[in-house]
């Protein structure tokens, strides 16, 4: 590492990027952003200079030439294989926005090239560490865990993709909370029962499903969306051990006790949106893990249940 300070790249300058990645990067007392990387350089410009981020390109052999130590990759989805593959070749760590991919034979190749190489593959599941998640976790873990986690994102309106590039674009930040919430940290709960349907123009309308813990404590969850709610709304809910916990758009948490009573959390005024939505979590403890890929939570070869979950979720409406 440059100093004390980690060798950053960022590739792909959308609204993820600008809105949530570059404010906490280009700050970071931790983090030295080397270079950005578009396809369109004006956009690299507009992006790089509030950060007077001296790197602009667009080509990533450019931006590797700089030899970042990691790179952040906020491109489509499509195009995660080849730049995920091009810089671990280089020996280079990367987080990547989920999901992997929505090949499922890709997320595998690029979770295994990490590991064979010793390297992070973090992927970008921020709401798990979203404060208010993280309370509500604790909360039950206390108590000796949760038995039973439901969570639920919805939304007002269809995303006009396929059914299956939308369960991996916005549906799987709810499964992957889910199987996280019940999980044991090991093995992935198993998907005990589900519904996938499409409204008439052939776009996700809802899914539901219900998992099994399959080691260690006993624990059922259940995930959801619906995309024709009256409301953009998400809620996640656990229960077990005489206590209760339930977060509300990852702003507001209660927390019951059979014992205890209840108490309300709120964030306060200063609170940044990043941190309440688990940016900055997840960016910090990416750079914690660059020591130690093995202990990073988010890292491929471990968040890849989720994306076998989208495949067979998919599978179920396709075979009716």
């Amino acid at each position: 590492m440059a100093g004390n300070r980690i060798r950053v790249g960022i590739v792909g300058i959308g609204d993820i990027a600008r809105k949530a990645y570059l404010p906490i990067l280009g700050v970071h007392p931790q983090a030295e952003v080397v270079g950005l990387m578009s396809r369109t350089l004006v956009s690299v410009q507009a992006a790089a200079d509030p950060y007077r981020i001296e790197g602009r390109y667009d080509r990533l052999e450019a931006l590797l030439d700089r030899r970042p130590e990691l790179i952040f990759v906020h491109s489509a989805t499509e195009t995660h294989y080849d730049i995920v593959m091009r810089c671990l070749a280089e020996g280079i760590h990367v987080y990547v926005d989920k999901p992997l991919s929505c090949d499922i034979g890709q997320s595998e190749e690029m979770a295994a090239e990490a590991k064979r190489q010793g390297l992070l593959l973090a992927v970008g599941f921020n709401r798990r560490f979203a404060p208010m998640v993280a309370e509500a976790r604790s909360w039950l873990a206390e108590a000796g865990g949760a038995g039973t986690v439901i969570v639920q994102k919805n939304r007002t309106k269809p995303q006009k993709r396929s059914v299956k590039e939308t369960l991996y674009d916005d549906a799987i930040h709810g499964i992957d909370l889910a199987m996280w919430l019940c999980g044991d940290g090991e093995a992935d709960p198993e998907l005990a029962a589900a519904s996938v349907a499409a409204d008439g123009d052939g776009y996700l309308r809802s899914v539901f499903g219900m998992l099994q813990s399959t080691a260690g404590r006993s624990c059922a969850g259940a995930f959801s969306m619906d995309r024709a709610a009256g409301a953009d709304a998400e809620r996640v809910e656990l229960h077990g051990g005489g206590r209760t916990a339930i977060v509300e758009d990852l702003e507001r948490a209660v927390l019951y006790g059979a014992a205890e009573g209840s108490r309300t959390l709120a964030f306060g005024g200063w609170d940044s949106h990043l941190k309440r939505r688990g940016f900055e979590g997840v960016v910090q403890h990416t750079l914690d893990s660059l020591a130690d890929p093995s202990r990073c939570a988010i890292r491929a070869d471990k968040v890849l249940g989720s994306h076998y979950m989208v495949e067979r979720l998919a599978a179920k409406l396709a075979n009716g």
